[in-house]
């Protein structure tokens, strides 16, 4: 009995600084908390801006497709004579893929040549 009471005793010098050891470890971690939570926060914005700007770019590349295919569409023989240009005299084949571009033995496969 006599040895408790002494332990108690000696034990009640460091009651202070564990008070405060827990103390300062509960304002870190709601300090970190606070932190994390904005963190959180400030990507879900993001996120919405990168996402609102996602669609306003798709709908500005919808936009430049559908004149890309009008632009097309005007595009006939006529318009290209008017525009200068003539038909070629002759075709010439510039590069052809082998076996040994490829590395591949089934080239034939893979070929446009009949």
């Amino acid at each position: 009995m006599q040895r408790t009471i002494t332990n108690t005793l000696v034990l009640q010098h460091y009651f202070p600084r564990i008070a405060a050891s827990l103390g300062g470890l509960c304002a870190l971690a709601i300090f970190l908390y606070g932190v994390f939570l904005l963190l959180a926060v400030m990507h879900t914005a993001a996120r919405t801006s990168v996402e609102r700007e996602i669609t306003a770019t798709v709908a500005v590349l919808g936009d430049l497709e559908a004149q890309y295919l009008a632009g097309t569409k005007k595009l006939t023989h006529e318009r290209a004579v008017e525009l200068g240009m003539v038909v070629p005299q002759s075709v010439s084949v510039v590069f052809t893929a082998g076996a040994g571009v490829l590395g591949r033995a089934d080239v034939e496969v893979l070929s446009l040549r009949q």
